[in-house]
């Protein structure tokens, strides 16, 4: 494993476990504190401004090879939101400082981690165009990477909601803040240590090999971020994408705490008891997936995706359970299959552009498209009587709205390979790429 790849999982595996120690349950917490759908749709909102403003300063940092201050600044981010949302008793000072600091953690994490892969698989394509016994394609790399990614992420982040679920339901909130602290302190040293610097160097090449090294597309580049557009569709998929992402994280963990009559213990067991299914169940199926053709799988991904949140807006507490579980099970292996399709083809596209730029511009492009539509939430949920109702109304009017998935397209001739390279695909690459629940980068 490169030093680039062996960074990536420590920086990937250090944040899911701290993401599951608290921030996963930030929605939770809000409506404990009595905030309603619209605060919490507001918080959203405010979350995703500063991960703009964010991320102007997080761009700022990167031109300056500045590595170090990048990692750092996502794990001291971590500690003061965790802080915030324990201690802070004023509920409006809460709302605006934990979202403020939730902007800023959600951009230096993801953002990061999101160059680190796309120049981890870049490194290793590289690598393996010199070696003519091995001939693996670069989608072959993308499936392999992300998931080993998936079993980091997954481990660390059902541990630390199992953790933290169990210490919030005993009212131990100052040892999970202590615990998480002693984790960030401890992770942030150690990318701190000099020889990294030789990693983050690493990094900073190979992006600059990959973007010198292909062919440029006069319609991918643009003067602003804002009107970036290309053939792919990525523009409007990626307004779209955060929205849903959110609705992942946030406004479905609201839905599975009130079906788990407000208990948070119980949320935690279900999350990680539905890893465990899903597990079973793609490795059941990994054999299919990987001879299907990948832009076939993606449609029909697209089009389950779709039903699924037709499936959560019939859901609340007064169904019963043998109704109710199977059906989040169903919900949860639609989702989970949708994000495995998705990421996959973000990537492949991403390899085909200007890397960098690709990325910044879904992460801009998600921010303001969740800035807008989580203040229109914010409006439209005044006018409903109480939470659930609001939730399944949002679920019911985003259904066929998931279906604007379906113009997200590949490369031309990719289509024609992805048969050919789902054979190399090993069976145990396949059977992991599946497990993480919701939460993917915005």
């Amino acid at each position: 494993m490169t030093s680039i790849a062996r960074n990536f999982f420590q920086f990937a595996g250090a944040h899911s476990l701290l993401i599951g120690l608290l921030p996963f349950f930030i929605p939770v917490l809000l409506l404990k504190q009595g905030n309603s759908i619209e605060v919490i749709a507001l918080f959203i909102a405010l979350t995703g401004l500063s991960f703009i403003f964010s991320l102007k300063l997080w761009e700022r940092i990167y031109h300056q090879a500045n590595w170090r201050l990048i990692t750092a600044v996502s794990f001291i981010t971590e500690i003061m939101l965790v802080a915030a949302l324990l201690f802070i008793t004023d509920n409006n000072t809460l709302l605006i400082i934990a979202a403020l600091l939730n902007g800023v953690y959600n951009c230096f994490y993801w953002t990061t981690q999101r160059v680190m892969f796309s120049t981890m698989t870049a490194e290793s394509t590289q690598h393996s165009d010199t070696d003519k016994s091995e001939q693996p394609s670069a989608n072959h790399h993308t499936g392999r990477h992300f998931g080993n990614f998936q079993i980091v992420v997954v481990i660390l982040l059902k541990l630390g909601i199992l953790i933290s679920a169990f210490l919030l339901e005993g009212g131990y909130e100052f040892q999970l803040w202590l615990l998480s602290t002693l984790i960030s302190g401890s992770a942030m040293l150690w990318f701190l240590r000099a020889d990294n610097s030789a990693t983050f160097v690493g990094i900073n090449r190979c992006l600059a090999m990959e973007n010198s090294s292909e062919v440029a597309d006069t319609n991918n580049q643009s003067q602003s971020i804002f009107h970036f557009k290309d053939k792919h569709n990525s523009a409007v998929v990626f307004y779209l994408d955060g929205v849903f992402l959110f609705l992942e994280s946030y406004f479905w963990i609201i839905s599975l705490y009130y079906i788990t009559q407000e208990n948070v213990k119980q949320l935690g067991l279900i999350v990680v008891l539905l890893t465990v299914f899903l597990s079973v169940i793609f490795f059941l199926l990994k054999n299919r997936i990987d001879v299907m053709n990948r832009n076939k799988v993606y449609i029909v991904a697209v089009i389950f995706y779709a039903a699924s949140w037709l499936l959560r807006s019939t859901l609340d507490t007064s169904l019963p359970d043998y109704w109710v579980y199977p059906a989040i099970l169903l919900i949860a292996f639609l989702t989970t299959f949708f994000r495995l399709s998705f990421n996959k083809r973000f990537f492949d596209n991403a390899r085909q552009q200007r890397p960098l730029n690709y990325l910044l511009a879904k992460s801009y492009l998600s921010q303001t498209g969740i800035v807008i539509f989580y203040s229109l939430i914010a409006l439209l949920a005044l006018y409903f009587e109480d939470a659930q109702s609001a939730l399944s109304s949002t679920y019911l009017i985003l259904t066929p709205i998931a279906l604007i998935y379906l113009v997200y397209s590949v490369p031309k001739g990719a289509e024609n390979k992805t048969n050919t390279e789902a054979k190399i695909i090993t069976p145990a690459s396949a059977s992991t790429q599946n497990l993480q629940l919701s939460k993917t980068e915005n």
